[in-house]
């Protein structure tokens, strides 16, 4: 035996390696006695319960040995190998179904089990609510094979994120007589309200014992937007507003936030940037968006984003210049001068006048040379 000194631990480590898909058990019994071979004495041993089984009374009274006994299931789960998750794709706000198929292998015990090194498979299939559910197998009058289901995330933040989105209904299920190979076909349905990206594992769990897991990946892509507001400018470094109200998507306040794009005109302005919706049914919160432009000459454009724990709105929002009223009447000219004098203008002819010179003109270094030499 392990000798143990007083208030010592123990580790005691348990190995379990399956070679086919279904439960094991066992216990694990830990038996101490004292080095010396004598009991423990106890002064009121008939206190001592006879249901009590994890002591062992001997005739004076004493206690002779201490038991303690562990049952242990062995539940085997498929290897995972590097399978390619089934991905799930939808525009938020709209809504997808895709069929999904899973082949489960070494899921019937007895002479028929497959070994557990052999892999699942998961495969996709498109067509045009995080349930658990028991699914009954059943090949002629062989037993009966039960089965759960269930979508398990990585934490419990995404988990409240796409319980409500996702929905997987069980739609065709069959086993291969000679294989053994189980067939699962899921129909999933995913709604989501904004863009997302998150990974899940569909888990199947045999009540004979195994364990399937396959990877999932939802993506929500952006929306359209919701609605276009045009902010007519008022002037330079003057600020024009716009606003409207709006509702939670529930009957209880949110949490919301608001905020532009990366890349939009710094010339617009959102408030309040954070606040609380008010439930639907209500008033709803007050929403301001404000237009300061500081010149003209250029097209000024954002995308506002307003965006709760389930949902999010999405507003293109464009700055316009001044409107103008062109003029009506004809332009005039108004003179206040009341001498008003003619002249002809008559234009001459500097060739004709260069023929008629005879001589050079005082800038010529010979003065009054004639231009013709006789």
């Amino acid at each position: 035996g392990i000798q143990l000194a007083p208030k010592e631990k123990l580790d005691i480590p348990v190995l379990f390696m399956p070679d086919t898909m279904k439960m094991y058990e066992t216990a694990v019994v830990i038996h101490v006695m004292r080095e010396n071979g004598e009991n423990w004495p106890y002064e009121d041993s008939a206190e001592l319960s006879k249901d009590l089984k994890s002591i062992i009374v001997s005739e004076d009274g004493g206690i002779q040995a201490i038991l303690w006994t562990y049952p242990v299931h062995g539940i085997p789960e498929a290897p995972q190998q590097k399978l390619v998750p089934a991905v799930v794709c939808c525009q938020a706000r709209q809504r997808v179904e895709k069929r999904v198929e899973v082949l489960l292998t070494g899921a019937v015990p007895g002479a028929t089990a497959m070994p557990a090194t052999r892999n699942s498979a998961l495969i996709n299939r498109h067509k045009p609510a995080n349930i658990q559910e028991e699914v009954q197998v059943t090949d002629g009058f062989s037993t009966t094979v039960e089965f759960l289901y269930e979508l398990q995330y990585q934490s419990k933040e995404i988990k409240s994120q796409l319980e409500s989105l996702v929905g997987m209904h069980l739609i065709q299920r069959e086993r291969d007589p000679e294989s053994g190979i189980i067939t699962l076909i899921f129909n999933i349905v995913f709604a989501p309200n904004k863009p997302m990206r998150n990974e899940g594992t569909l888990v199947v769990h045999c009540t004979t014992g195994g364990i399937w897991k396959f990877p999932m990946l939802f993506i929500a892509t952006e929306p359209e937007v919701d609605d276009v507001i045009n902010i007519e400018a008022i002037g330079l470094n003057k600020e024009s507003i716009v606003d409207f109200k709006l509702t939670s998507q529930t009957r209880y306040p949110e949490p919301f936030t608001a905020y532009f794009l990366a890349g939009s005109d710094p010339d617009f302005v959102v408030l309040p940037q954070a606040g609380e919706l008010l439930p639907v049914g209500t008033v709803g919160t007050h929403i301001t968006v404000g237009f300061k432009p500081r010149m003209y000459g250029k097209k000024h454009k954002a995308t506002l984003v307003i965006q709760t724990q389930s949902m999010q709105w999405t507003y293109e929002i464009n700055g316009l210049p001044p409107q103008t009223t062109p003029p009506t009447r004809p332009a005039k000219v108004v003179s206040t001068s009341s001498y008003i004098r003619s002249a002809t203008v008559r234009q001459r002819n500097f060739l004709r006048e260069n023929l008629k010179l005879t001589t050079t003109g005082v800038s010529s270094p010979i003065k009054g040379a004639p231009l013709v030499l006789r």
